[in-house]
């Protein structure tokens, strides 16, 4: 991977469109690019760019105050831009984990209204994917990559804590920290879930306990309405069955009676007809025949007396088995209209108890509280409905009615006795007159027994259908239709004495259940599903925060096993090129421990937390030849650069960057420490690409192209390329 190309527009003070290209690498070596141009010209604001562009954040790093600085201000002959726009092209980036191109392009822009747009390949991006992209190439912002202008010494002036940083960086254990800080994060946004769902939980517990206490009553109501509904089924069916049994069974016998009824009157009428036809025939007023006509007459007078008052009496018995019947309409008065009654009563006896003490008691509240006692005493009890009831004149005349049939009937008797005492004395001429009237009255006798008998059946069928009429209209008052339905379907007769206790039993236990909603199990189902995704959620947090908990200790394995290797390696490089600078000498470095730092606890804390392991920060020693000197702070100011330079290039050794943009790190040597410095470029221009900002011959002199940054009047930088392999053969051709 190398830099292939950098394009600025409005940045700083590249006001117009610059496009630098950087040559291919040649031969395992990379070209050595070098920027030139007088003070002011703009040099170091490629730096700035290429450090911007990489995501720097730091104002004060960029040499501004705000933001906007970074865009071209305006001059003189120039208005000012309206954006800043940097651009870098990477080519040979297939190494590069999620890089499916051969180049890759990094752009970043910003508007004067403060938005700020980051793009990869012409698609938006976050800065921390890029920053994650580029950390695999070991390219940031923060890292050895870009050394600005008087940076070059930060290094040394930096606390061993900073220093651990940019080591942190050196050695390429800045995508694993990247990695382990965004796990820490998501350690700390799961955390805060779990607590959130574990509250929601809380709260929703009590709820679904409620809801789930109230569903069950639910389901223990739909069971005990199933076992109401076949209990009613069978209880209501077997009377249904029962009294319709009973019924068809009178009306068939009934049909019967009617039957042999009617052929006994027209027995009775045939007798009839031949007995008027003799008795025409008998002229004499004074013989017996004569006697038993009156005698006859009577008798039918009396007959047709007992047929009009047994049929009242008839119609008062059918009444009274009517009335009789309807008590089965009767239904016990429900558990809680009973207790709410019993309440009734109990606040108005205390009322009357106050009023009594009070002197206000008056005999109308006394007849009130005994009209409610005897209501409620008189539904608690089995009811006669005092309508249904027959009274005491019904009874009365119920009672005459049975004693003037009584008398009819001894009437009857008297009649009939004197009338067989007659025929026997009657002559033998008219014995065949007595024998016909004889026959007549035994076919009376036996149509006023078949009467009597249908007379019967007819109440009891009459009772059968009130007794019916009643128990469909109980079946309407408390069944649905649909049980009705299959109520009157019933073909089975049921112990009705057992189930009716359970009957009302079940009633009973529906009034003390009450109603529940059916949203209740609506809201219940919901509330549960709820629950358990919360659970599964909780379940499925902890099981990340163990992942991500076992990553991050997998990470600080790792960063630990990397960083000591790249530090022992650092260390031997840095020890290597600072002989070379300082032709002999010593230098060392050496990792400070944690407990060998005095620290208050909030910052051992948050050190704690963002570490990965018990080195905090890195202590630099150096010793130029023929001093005894190890403290950095007593190097002088050329001695502080040569140790800069070399602990960079160490670094570079050791995880070489694929390019370093190094603006003016030699400006405090002399010709023949830069011409050292040179030396170590060269050594590692086959893994590093580099672009040196420069006013040293020495450096110039290394360089492959030569780019020459001017500003004329209008306060605009502009570029001029070289390539020095055509001035040097142009100068041969000239010789």
């Amino acid at each position: 991977m190398y830099l292939k190309e950098l394009s600025l527009q409005g940045f700083k003070t590249f006001a117009k469109a610059t496009t630098l290209r950087f040559p291919d690498p040649k031969e395992s070596r990379h070209a050595i690019t070098a920027i030139v141009g007088p003070n002011g010209s703009g040099k170091s604001n490629i730096a700035d760019a290429i450090r911007w562009v990489l995501g720097e954040q730091s104002i004060k790093t960029l040499r501004g105050k705000t933001s906007e600085d970074v865009i071209f201000s305006g001059s003189d002959g120039k208005t000012r831009s309206g954006f800043a726009e940097v651009t870098l092209t990477f080519a040979d980036v297939s190494g590069i984990e999620g890089i499916e191109f051969s180049e890759l392009t990094v752009s970043r822009r910003l508007y004067r209204d403060g938005e700020s747009l980051y793009e990869v390949n012409g698609q938006s991006a976050r800065l921390i994917d890029i920053q994650m992209l580029l950390a695999q190439a070991n390219v940031g912002q923060k890292s050895y990559s870009v050394v600005g202008q008087g940076q070059v010494d930060h290094i040394l002036a930096a606390s061993p804590e900073e220093r651990k940083s940019f080591f942190d960086d050196a050695t390429g254990v800045k995508p694993l920290q990247l990695k382990r800080h965004q796990s820490l994060l998501k350690i700390h946004r799961t955390e805060e879930n779990l607590t959130q769902a574990e509250l929601l939980v809380q709260e929703l517990t009590p709820r679904l306990t409620t809801l789930r206490r109230l569903t069950k009553r639910l389901g223990e109501r739909e069971e005990i309405e199933a076992e109401l509904r076949r209990v009613s089924i069978s209880f209501y069916g077997s009377l249904w069955h029962t009294h319709s049994s009973e019924l068809s069974r009178e009306k068939e016998i009934l049909k019967t009676i009617e039957a042999e009824l009617q052929t006994e009157r027209e027995i009775l009428s045939a007798e009839k007809i031949k007995f008027e036809n003799i008795e025409k025939e008998e002229k004499t007023e004074d013989n017996g025949v004569y006697g038993l006509t009156i005698l006859q007459r009577r008798y039918d007078e009396l007959q047709e007396k007992r047929e009009s008052a047994r049929e009242e009496l008839f119609e008062l018995k059918k009444n009274a088995e009517v009335s009789a019947a309807q008590e089965i309409s009767w239904t016990p008065l429900p558990f809680q209209k009973i207790l709410e009654a019993v309440e009734g009563l109990f606040k108005r006896l205390t009322i009357i108890k106050s009023k009594l003490k009070s002197g206000e008691l008056s005999e109308k509240d006394i007849d009130d509280t005994l009209d409610e006692s005897e209501e409620l005493l008189g539904r608690l009890k089995k009811p006669t409905p005092e309508a249904k009831k027959i009274d005491a004149a019904t009874l009365q005349k119920q009672k005459e009615l049975e004693e003037e049939d009584a008398k009819i009937v001894a009437e009857l008797t008297t009649v009939r006795q004197d009338m067989n005492t007659t025929a026997e004395a009657a002559n033998t001429e008219k014995k065949t007159f007595i024998a016909l009237q004889h026959r007549l009255l035994i076919a009376q006798e036996k149509v006023h027994a078949e009467e009597e008998k249908a007379n019967t059946h007819k109440v009891e069928e009459a009772r059968l259908e009130a007794r019916l009429e009643a128990l469909g209209k109980e079946m309407k008052d408390v069944l649905p239709k649909d049980v009705i339905e299959n109520v009157r379907a019933v073909k089975e007769k049921a112990d009705i004495d057992e189930l009716h206790p359970r009957l009302l039993s079940l009633r009973q236990k529906l009034e003390q259940i009450g109603g529940i909603d059916q949203e209740t199990v609506k809201e219940y189902e919901e509330t549960k599903t709820r629950h358990e995704f919360l659970e599964n959620q909780i379940a499925d947090l902890v099981s990340a925060l163990y992942d991500t908990r076992k990553l991050v200790k997998e990470l600080d394995g790792d960063i630990q096993k990397q960083s000591s290797v790249a530090f022992r390696e650092i260390q031997k490089h840095f020890e290597h090129y600072f002989k070379i600078l300082f032709q002999g000498g010593m230098a060392s470095l050496e990792e400070i421990m944690a407990s060998e730092m005095e620290d208050d606890e909030e910052k051992q804390e948050s050190r704690e937390a963002e570490r990965s392991d018990s080195v905090i920060g890195i202590d630099i020693s150096a010793t130029p030849p023929g001093k005894r000197l190890k403290s950095i702070n007593l190097l002088s100011g050329g001695e502080r650069a040569l140790t800069s330079i070399a602990l960079l290039c160490a670094v570079m050794a050791t995880n070489p960057s694929p390019f370093v943009i190094l603006d003016e790190v030699d400006a405090a040597l002399d010709e023949a420490n830069t011409w050292r410095f040179a030396k170590i470029v060269e050594e590692l221009r086959p893994k590093t690409q580099f672009i040196l900002i420069t006013h040293n011959r020495a450096t110039m002199h290394t360089a492959d192209v030569l780019y020459g940054i001017s500003m004329q009047n209008d306060g605009v930088s502009r570029v001029l390329s070289v390539k020095l392999e055509d001035v040097a053969k142009g100068d041969a051709m000239r010789r």
